[in-house]
């Protein structure tokens, strides 16, 4: 029953995945929807136990220090830091603490309209109907000229992680209003502080790894291309005319090396991998219907 479940689920699956693409019914796409939905919940409960085996696994070999447990630990307290701060932490606190105040500071403006005056942190852009600019410029605060009415109020960090604050305030004929705010820091996936370790820890780091992977694989080209038969001396001299192409140098020699670099790339290079792609979609076509018609059982832990 342990595998044979699985496999009717699969194959009722499969079959489905297969149908609905033929028949033009709303209540098929409905249903599409709510399979979808319970994919992303089987999604996130994937994420819960990967997390759980990440510690399962790690946690053993810090506790009998084994070899590179320094880097588990590394790791641990990453994975813990990443999630406390991708956490809504935000969305706890009191809604009120984040909002536009605003109120009739005097009536001395002339010509049938009003005034609005921004008081926010240097820091902080500001939208007042068409007007787009920093809350303080030289020291003083921003002061724009509206027409009497209703004027909608925006108040934007610069950096991403803030939470924009926006209100409609009513300025009547002559009066000045003040409208004060501070955009408040968020936290979760577009908070502040993920955000920030995003760019300024994980992006470095990964950049300095994948500059590192062009000296293995400079590596792997100098031992891969050596023309040991017409094969090799092919893809040898094919990888040559293309740096020659894509290099200063080969311009500088001759106007054929770029030309025929792109050649060689729009050419022979597309169509080698148009076939490999037709082969590997024709690949999973076939392991497809293997698991539909319950043949492939390798999922299954079967042999």
């Amino acid at each position: 029953m342990k595998k044979t479940l699985p496999i009717v689920l699969g194959v009722i699956f499969g079959v489905y995945g297969l149908l609905e693409f033929y028949i033009p019914h709303w209540r098929v796409r409905a249903t599409t929807d709510e399979f979808q939905a319970w994919a992303a919940v089987l999604t996130a409960a994937a994420f819960i136990l990967g997390g759980v085996n990440i510690l399962q696994v790690t946690w053993p070999k810090i506790r009998r220090r084994e070899a590179d447990w320094q880097y588990k630990v590394i790791l641990l307290a990453s994975a813990a830091m990443m999630l406390l701060v991708g956490l809504p932490w935000h969305k706890l606190g009191d809604a009120e603490e984040a909002r536009l105040t605003h109120a009739v500071v005097g009536g001395e403006v002339a010509g049938g309209g009003g005034r609005i005056v921004v008081a926010a942190p240097d820091d902080v852009m500001v939208r007042v109907g068409a007007v787009n600019a920093p809350a303080r410029t030289d020291g003083k605060a921003l002061a724009v000229d509206v027409p009497a009415g209703e004027v909608e109020v925006v108040l934007s960090r610069r950096m991403a992680g803030f939470r924009a604050l926006s209100a409609k305030v009513n300025v009547a004929a002559g009066q000045v209003v003040e409208v004060k705010g501070d955009p408040p820091m968020t936290w979760g996936r577009d908070g502040r502080v993920f955000v920030w370790i995003y760019d300024h820890v994980f992006d470095p780091c990964n950049s300095t790894m994948f500059a590192l992977l062009a000296f293995f694989v400079a590596s792997a080209a100098f031992r891969a291309f050596r023309a040991r038969n017409a094969e090799a001396a092919l893809l040898l001299l094919a990888a040559i005319l293309v740096m020659l192409g894509r290099a200063p140098l080969g311009r500088s020699i001759s106007d054929v090396f770029p030309d025929f670099a792109q050649w060689l790339i729009d050419i022979p290079n597309n169509a080698g991998r148009r076939a490999i792609m037709m082969g590997a979609a024709i690949g999973a076509i076939a392991t497809g219907l293997r698991v539909i018609v319950g043949i492939e059982r390798s999922h299954l832990g079967s042999d």
